[in-house]
């Protein structure tokens, strides 16, 4: 029993100091964390001087970035909102970085933030384009997708949960605990525990969750319903603010029977296609690759390297000058 006290105890001391380094020693990146990207402001720092800085904070994975809040004359501000695709290996490798590298070539002052997230699904990043709002953008380049609606739908209810009031979630007002909840359920350290143990989970994680949801016909389609319902509000709102976007849809790889490689763009070609007006253009990712760069391209059935966001850059360009949407100079 004395063993067990002291052994209880350590374990307390622990937990107590872990909880403290936690919340002082990394309250900047805690700030929000457990709103699951849903805060409207997280990772958005305003600062007295009048900048925004773009952090990594509050479920918000941002590259590092800052920008004055109101846009200078004489530059082209251009956003980029959208999952792991479009945020690709780093800002400069990603195409926000490969368009703005382009847009200077030709002599026009251009500053292109990426604000893409991993994981993100229609809503989350429909939060991230409000706020982008109140930034004066001359473009929003909104990255379609239809493969992150169980992360959103996952991140919604355990803000949901962990913020209720029920007893069964006051251990989860530990920072500590809900880190290591989240490990376990999105089986983060699943492949250094014993099969024993891995058995056990009987396929209750994270993973298997996901798998099986995408296989029902009913989820898929209450997700795509929900993809177009939300994407179609978020361009509505940048129309009525007279704000150019442009919409690069997904294609991702598959491989025919042959052998071959080839992109399939279904999920969100047809109604993309409804939204585009006088300000709303789109640049489906199907249309940048040629057959045989498919195969090399693509790092897997979704994301592309960086030189395949250099095409994307590349193709986004003549669209612009088509519609008339860069300045005077480089029309």
């Amino acid at each position: 029993m004395r063993a067990f006290t002291r052994s209880f105890l350590l374990f307390v001391t622990i937990l107590i100091g872990a909880e403290l380094v936690t919340r002082f020693c990394f309250v900047k990146t805690m700030e929000g964390r457990f709103d699951y990207g849903y805060h409207p402001t997280a990772g958005f720092y305003e600062t007295d001087d009048g900048q925004v800085e773009l952090q990594r904070s509050g479920g918000r994975r941002f590259f590092p970035q800052s920008f004055p809040k109101t846009r200078p004359n004489g530059k082209y501000r251009v956003m980029v909102i959208g999952d792991s695709v479009a945020r690709g290996k780093s800002v400069e490798l990603s195409y926000t970085g490969q368009l703005e590298k382009e847009l200077r070539a030709q002599g026009i002052q251009a500053e292109c933030f990426n604000l893409a997230l991993p994981g993100f699904g229609s809503r989350r990043k429909d939060l991230v384009l409000q706020q982008v709002m109140n930034y004066q953008p001359d473009l929003v380049i909104l990255h379609v997708g239809a493969t992150n609606e169980y992360e959103d739908e996952r991140e919604w209810r355990r803000r949901t949960d962990f913020n209720s009031p029920h007893p069964k979630n006051w251990l989860m007002r530990s920072l500590v605990l809900r880190q290591f909840y989240e490990m376990k359920t999105e089986k983060l350290y699943w492949q250094w525990l014993p099969l024993a143990v891995r058995n056990q989970g009987g396929g209750t994680g994270d993973a298997d969750a996901e798998l099986r949801a995408s296989a029902d016909e009913a989820t898929q389609k209450a997700w795509q319903a929900q993809v177009e319902s939300v994407t179609a509000q978020g361009v509505q709102r940048l129309q009525a603010a007279g704000i150019h976007v442009l919409l690069v849809t997904q294609a991702t790889r598959k491989k025919a029977a042959d052998g071959s490689y080839l992109l399939d763009d279904s999920a969100v070609d047809v109604w993309t296609t409804r939204l585009l007006g006088p300000t709303v253009a789109k640049l489906p990712m199907k249309s940048v690759f040629t057959p045989e760069q498919i195969s090399t391209l693509y790092s897997d059935s979704s994301h592309v390297r960086p030189e395949g966001h250099t095409l994307i850059a590349q193709g986004i360009v003549p669209i612009l000058k088509e519609k008339g949407w860069l300045p005077a100079s480089a029309q």
